[in-house]
């Protein structure tokens, strides 16, 4: 009785992870243009994806980061980056502020930024 039990509840257990997986692309470096670095983008790159997840379908599970762009130039080792996330059949724009300091760079998400340029 308990190995059934237990098998039950593993086979469920299965289930649900397979059914809350999400498909995010993690290629490093990102496309496009920009200048964090390749560890900079890789710590940033999950909260980005929580951003999009916000304006993404309610079944969407794919999620890419198609685009880059510096749109505020570097001035004392800070910048902003607009990065193009496609989530699915929509596409979402995500302001991301960097700061480089001696331990290392930050980031920052402004959540009232972020747009969806299709639906």
């Amino acid at each position: 009785m308990l190995k059934k039990t237990f098998c039950t509840l593993l086979a469920v257990a299965g289930l649900t992870a397979a059914v809350y997986a999400y498909n995010y692309d993690t290629n490093l470096p990102l496309p496009g243009k920009s200048i964090a670095d390749t560890k900079l983008q890789e710590n940033t790159l999950f909260t980005a994806y929580m951003f999009a997840h916000r304006v993404a379908a309610p079944d969407c599970k794919d999620f890419a980061i198609i685009d880059t762009a510096v749109s505020a130039e570097k001035v004392d080792n800070k910048w902003q980056e607009i990065w193009t996330i496609q989530a699915c059949s929509r596409t979402a724009t995500v302001p991301i502020n960097f700061e480089l300091k001696e331990a290392g760079g930050t980031y920052a998400i402004d959540p009232m930024g972020v747009r969806v340029t299709n639906k």
